[in-house]
């Protein structure tokens, strides 16, 4: 019933990074929303987690929790009306992680300050995304590159976005990448955009449910295998859709889909870089009009709330389509009741559009 109630508060949260923060008062930061798996679990595990606490710090990992263990109680720090990026706990949310049997958080990446703090606390079993996939999967970006410095921004390069070190690149990308020594790198924490990294989280989430409650490990790892190889199939299709497109490189409000678009050879250039927060310059808007114009790229992707004024800007000034993207790390009940696997490929359809692919 306490799940059901606070999904109330998160009826309008749409699912952006780069939520303005709101006022720090415990009701505030007490809303959380519960994930819905997108098909029910086998029968003789229908029951797995009755009694059995799990926290989760954005919406991917509670989704893939209550798939894993459906009769757990999940619930996601989802403040209202604040940054993803930077939430800020309750102490009644500090309890509740503290006491958890599982706790689901990105990792010690910085990206919550103190979710990651208050896990070191954690009573229960830890999942650590990070930790998971390893260092060399993890993706990185320049958290000075949106300093709104016009002399760079945007250069004539590579309009003044560093790859920060994906991972991806051709070994020619530099020394710079190649050891993360830049002092504003910074981790991107959007690993749910990659399919691939998010099945191996699901067999560790398996495992995590396995130890807090022994009694029901074998249908704990039984969902886990059955969610890893669901995610693995769309890593596959999603590998497909964006394997052919006609342009290079997508214009976003907000660069938060680089683990979606690399592994592709797709590029991203936006409004506000992975960290979030950012609003352009008026030069800034005025080169992303340009590429917009000599690439010929048909459209804008944009989230609902991080960059969206300056997104409409650039499109409308460029004479091409706004196209909505999700971040998917909060969503609001509507998204949630389609599960993330659903959401995911929607997002990779979007960008299928902006990039013109298939």
């Amino acid at each position: 019933m306490l799940r059901r109630l606070a999904l109330l508060f998160c009826l309008t949260l749409l699912a952006a990074c780069g939520q303005e923060t709101g006022g720090s008062n415990d009701t505030a930061n007490d809303a959380v929303a519960t994930a819905e798996p997108t098909a029910p679990p086998t029968e003789e595990a229908a029951d797995a987690g009755e009694g059995v606490t799990a926290v989760a710090s954005v919406y991917p990992l509670a989704w893939m929790a209550e798939a894993v263990a459906p009769g757990a109680d999940v619930e996601y720090l989802a403040a209202r009306g604040q940054d993803p990026h930077d939430l800020e706990l309750s102490p009644r949310q500090r309890g509740t992680l503290e006491s958890a049997d599982v706790v689901a958080y990105l990792g010690a990446i910085d990206f919550q300050p103190q979710v990651e703090a208050a896990v070191s606390d954690a009573g229960g079993e830890v999942v650590d995304v990070a930790d998971i996939v390893g260092d060399d999967a993890l993706l990185h970006y320049d958290a000075d590159a949106h300093s709104h410095d016009e002399e760079d921004a945007h250069g004539d390069d590579d309009h003044g976005h560093d790859d920060g070190g994906h991972g991806h690149d051709d070994d020619d990308a530099g020394e710079e990448n190649d050891d993360h020594a830049d002092e504003g790198e910074a981790v991107d924490p959007h690993v749910w955009f990659d399919a691939g990294l998010m099945a191996q989280v699901a067999e560790r989430v398996g495992e995590a449910f396995a130890t807090a409650d022994p009694d029901n490990a074998e249908a704990y790892r039984s969902n886990a295998s059955e969610v890893a190889a669901e995610l693995e199939a769309l890593d596959e299709e999603i590998a497909g859709l964006l394997g052919d497109c006609t342009f290079d490189e997508v214009i976003v409000s907000h660069e938060a889909y680089a683990y979606l678009l690399e592994p592709h050879g797709l590029e991203q250039h936006g409004v506000s870089g992975a960290g979030g927060h950012g609003e352009a310059t008026p030069q800034q808007i005025a080169n992303l009009v340009d590429e917009v114009r000599e690439q010929g790229i048909p459209a804008v992707l944009t989230e609902p709330v991080e960059g969206r004024a300056d997104a409409e800007t650039v499109a409308r000034e460029a004479g091409v389509e706004l196209i909505d993207i999700y971040s998917l790390d909060i969503v609001d009940d509507e998204q949630a009741a389609q599960g993330y696997p659903a959401l995911l490929r929607q997002q990779a359809d979007a960008v299928a559009q902006a990039a013109e692919c298939g």
